[in-house]
């Protein structure tokens, strides 16, 4: 009887009917100001954290440009890192009124004025 109880409860846990309704919310994971707070703290954790976050937007935006769904950039194929970090980190310093927008759209924006297209 223990049993079958557990099971019954451990169903109901996981059943979408289960699931109280959520209103659609827009969410955004990391801001400017979020990911500044992250490149500034001195902490080993936040400091990879920073740096990853950072190079995963790359990667992202480097995956649609290659796909077609981003216009190309003049951002150099191979970068360091921590030269990338330090161009972001210097973006939302100088920018603190745009550390509201979403980092991964700052990091492309710090990029692309860091690394202008030739006219």
């Amino acid at each position: 009887m223990k049993l079958q109880l557990a099971a019954a409860l451990l169903l109901s846990a996981v059943s979408p009917a289960a699931a109280s309704p959520v209103a659609a919310q827009n969410f955004m994971f990391e801001t400017g100001s979020t990911l500044l707070a992250k490149c500034r703290n001195k902490a080993p954790e936040y400091a990879l954290a920073c740096t990853a976050y950072i190079v995963g937007a790359v990667d992202g935006i480097k995956k649609d440009v290659f796909i077609g769904r981003a216009l190309p950039n003049c951002w150099p194929d191979k970068m360091q890192a921590e030269e990338v970090r330090k161009i972001v980190v210097a973006y939302l310093q100088r920018y603190p009124d745009q550390r509201n927008a979403p980092a991964s759209v700052l990091v492309s924006v710090a990029l692309n004025g860091h690394y202008p297209c030739e006219k």
